[in-house]
């Protein structure tokens, strides 16, 4: 299996592992959280979010009732949790995602996908994203154009991520 591993040394030594799926029929959701791919422009996106929530776990601080979930609130741009899980989450025309688990090999083998493995890297080259994906992406955290010729997409949204609550 292709995944993309993480470890959090500042965070005890928690770790967190990526697989990327694509043509997903079905899935149980259990200790894992599911991420749209097509709202990901690289995974030092998901590293940043991830860190956001496991540094809210340790200040006791989540805004969210679990870990995962709260990886997929700091991945999106707004404060509302219901608009990032709807946003950021899988839906039922979502085809190619993105597992996230915090620290359990197994949770990957008891949720229950039917999907295709692809590898992670395929993330880092762009080819998901359409121009249309990257004007969601732009409206979705207020990106301009002239932002844009001074840095990459991929890190105006880091930042936004890693500013989220500063950010007003």
């Amino acid at each position: 299996m292709t995944t993309s591993s993480h470890v959090y040394e500042l965070f005890g030594g928690r770790w967190r592992t990526t697989p990327t799926l694509r043509t997903v029929r079905h899935c149980r959701t259990g200790d894992v959280e599911f991420v749209r791919q097509d709202l990901v422009v690289s995974l030092f996106q998901v590293h940043a979010a991830a860190s956001r929530a496991l540094l809210s776990v340790q200040n006791h601080s989540m805004t969210t009732n679990s870990l995962h979930s709260e990886l997929v609130f700091n991945l999106s741009g707004t404060r509302n949790v219901t608009d990032s899980i709807r946003r950021f989450g899988i839906s039922n025309q979502a085809t190619q995602v993105l597992v996230c688990v915090f620290d359990d090999a197994t949770a990957l083998d008891t949720v229950g996908i039917d999907g295709v493995l692809k590898p992670v890297t395929s993330i880092e080259n762009h080819a998901h994203l359409t121009p249309e994906h990257m004007q969601v992406l732009k409206k979705h955290y207020k990106i301009q154009d002239l932002e844009l010729q001074v840095t990459t997409l991929s890190d105006a949204i880091v930042s936004r991520i890693a500013t989220k609550n500063v950010n007003k």
